[in-house]
């Protein structure tokens, strides 16, 4: 059964979708208010998955509510949000960065181990 929670002050929900693989695949997506302009800032306990390492991530944001969707950078550039990481202690830190459209769905697809 895959691991799953929402973080109930952001609406940022986490699920592991691809249990007892040997590396875990977790995948993180951001409620449509989710500011890219003010660099916001999620969380990710890794060790809730049995991780304390991150391997890569890769961002992509909604350009269209629900239809076109584009991959992010680690700067920003072309109008669309890149996006920084660190692990400290089994937990990844993703923070967006501007400049972007504003508020938007972010899906962010972690491999962890």
């Amino acid at each position: 059964m895959a691991v799953a929670w929402t973080d109930t002050t952001s609406g940022v929900t986490v699920k592991e979708i691809t249990p007892n693989s040997g590396v875990k695949i977790i995948i993180v997506r951001t409620p449509a208010t989710f500011s890219t302009t003010t660099n916001d800032t999620m969380a990710v306990d890794l060790t809730k998955f049995g991780a304390y390492y991150c391997a890569g991530v890769l961002g992509f944001q909604e350009t269209t509510v629900g239809s076109i969707t584009t991959q992010m950078g680690v700067t920003a550039a072309g109008g669309l949000s890149g996006f920084t990481t660190a692990v400290v202690t089994g937990t990844l830190t993703i923070t967006t960065v501007a400049p972007a459209s504003g508020a938007c769905v972010h899906s962010f697809i972690i491999f962890a181990y």
